[in-house]
């Protein structure tokens, strides 16, 4: 089993590795790249991103858009974050402040085979299809009447 973590605090790479470590001994877990752009060339058994705002967002979407077999887990600091958390069906969701026993519970769960089939399942056409404002049709006029379908 391997893992990924995304996160730009040292501290927290070392706790969530620690538990990752603890939980599946034997577990191969590396940290992310974090450039500001995505680094999404191999494909992990766990996917944990601890990056905050939309950042965060798009890595979730895109990582559950490429591999559906990844178990994602989203720590982020807004709560509001949580519908795009089901509509891409990570498999945990976490709220800053983090605490151990929140990921301990997520890693156990993983470890443990706890996990629904649909959270092994690709997210097509998340939120990049349900947010845009406009998009061109193929004369290439913007098509307006999608944000009303959105907002209404």
């Amino acid at each position: 089993m391997d893992a990924v973590i995304y996160t730009e605090s040292g501290q927290e790479y070392e706790m969530l590795s620690g538990i990752l470590e603890y939980e599946s001994p034997g577990i191969m877990v590396s940290r992310g790249i974090m450039d500001g752009s995505f680094h999404l060339e191999h494909e992990y058994d766990i996917a944990v991103v601890g990056v905050d705002g939309a950042f965060g967002m798009e890595l979730v979407c895109k990582y559950r858009e490429m591999y559906g077999n990844t178990l994602v887990v989203w720590i982020t600091d807004d709560r509001y974050f949580a519908g795009v958390a089901i509509r891409t069906r990570v498999f945990g969701f976490i709220v800053r402040p983090l605490e151990e026993t929140q990921f301990q519970e997520v890693a156990r769960k993983i470890v443990e085979g706890d996990i629904a089939v649909w959270q092994r399942m690709p997210a097509k056409n998340s939120v990049y299809q349900t947010g845009c404002a406009c998009e061109e049709n193929v004369s290439g006029r913007k098509n307006r009447k999608i944000w009303k379908t959105v907002i209404s």
